[in-house]
């Protein structure tokens, strides 16, 4: 049996990332007396986005990444003595990029001097739990009110003595330390806890996508809201079935988003470069997916500068109609520069009634780890179904 079906898929990103699909953790120690920032560089436009903030002396921090990412840290002004570093009048700015996975470690000196490290497997302290005794910990709380104690107590003996900056430091570490060991059995937990749930989805998500694949007559799930959306390019209005509408996760479903002309456009340009649908491999090349079970062409939309399609060109419409109603959602104003180019996915192979039928599985576009949106990875896709087989 024969199965033909056309599937544009739509990915965007905050600006195009040309590195391994693949994150990396970046883990630092501050040892000089700065107070520093982390930013990231925009390969496209070399701007800088701000990681994190307000870094404080003799500290460790952590960031994910990617490979090949740039980043600049800066030196900022001490909030004390309205100076940078060592008392210069101007703050300096250090660069730096990612090199190695899955974690890379640097160590910042005085005056912004970084240096990669390298940490033996044996030595490796991938997060401030692995070295804590969690059983010589029994309440949390009753942890943290004795660190803040101890820590009041050593200021009090402080008192009118001079040249303490040292000691000062020295203090402020030990409140550290107290307290993290403090937390670690409620981070633990709850780590632990959300490893759990995530195994669950994962193991839950694969059935019921075999499920609904095999029940054709299957209802979908019904609509938390709805909503007529009226797109100001084209003047038409759109009904949305919103199947999911959560803060930091969201599922649209949108009547008649493309035209058949469009549909048909794209399907002609796709037809020029098919081929087997594959993944990044993790070593520089691509491989066969087993998610992936179809053919597949990118094909990259063609904008005016002021970000018209060009000669009114059908491709380019739909795809700026995608932003559109990503910018409708999120309250953003993406444009075309630097997004990644559509992506015609299609099936010419097995039908539902075969062994492993030909299928695009559902997958993460991005990160799946539960944690914060990173600037410059994916933040929306958008899928177009037509020529669907009954």
């Amino acid at each position: 049996m024969k199965i033909k079906k056309t599937l544009p898929t739509f990915a965007f990103t905050l600006a195009t990332v040309a590195a391994s699909q693949f994150g990396v953790e970046l883990w630092f120690e501050n040892h000089s007396d700065d107070y520093l920032s982390l930013h990231w560089i925009n390969p496209n436009t070399e701007a800088t986005v701000p990681i994190k903030t307000g870094i404080l002396p003799r500290s460790a921090f952590s960031a994910n990444s990617f490979l090949a990412h740039q980043f600049e840290v800066r030196q900022e002004v001490n909030p004390e003595t309205g100076l940078c570093g060592n008392r210069d009048e101007e703050c300096k700015i250090a660069y730096f990029q990612v090199t190695e996975s899955p974690n890379q470690y640097f160590i910042i000196e005085n005056d912004v001097k970084i240096e990669t490290v390298k940490i033996l497997p044996t030595q490796q302290k991938k997060h401030l739990l692995d070295q804590i005794d969690l059983d010589a910990v029994e309440n949390p709380t009753d942890t943290l009110m004795e660190c803040k104690e101890q820590a009041t107590r050593r200021l009090d003996e402080l008192n009118g003595v001079d040249g303490t900056e040292a000691i000062m430091t020295q203090i402020h570490k030990e409140l550290h330390d107290c307290m993290t060991v403090g937390l670690a059995p409620s981070i633990k937990s709850s780590l632990n806890e959300v490893e759990f749930e995530r195994s669950l989805r994962l193991q839950a998500s694969e059935i019921a996508e075999n499920f609904t694949c095999v029940d054709v007559d299957l209802e979908s799930s019904p609509d938390v809201e709805m909503e007529e959306w009226l797109s100001p390019r084209d003047g038409v209005t759109r009904t949305v079935h919103k199947k999911l509408n959560r803060t930091a996760s969201r599922i649209h479903v949108i009547e008649n988003f493309a035209s058949p002309d469009e549909c048909g456009a794209m399907e002609v340009e796709a037809a020029k470069n098919l081929h087997v649908a594959s993944t990044a491999d993790g070593k520089g090349g691509t491989r066969v997916s087993s998610s992936r079970k179809a053919m597949q062409a990118g094909i990259r939309p063609i904008f005016t500068d002021d970000g018209k399609p060009l000669n009114d060109n059908l491709i380019s419409i739909l795809s700026g109609r995608v932003y559109e109603y990503t910018n409708h959602v999120l309250d953003l104003n993406i444009t075309h520069h630097g997004q990644e180019p559509l992506m015609s996915i299609q099936y010419f192979g097995r039908g539902k009634h075969d062994i492993e039928p030909d299928r695009y599985t559902p997958h993460c576009d991005g990160l799946c780890n539960g944690e914060q949106h990173i600037y410059g990875a994916r933040m929306a896709t958008m899928v177009i179904y037509w020529c669907v087989q009954q």
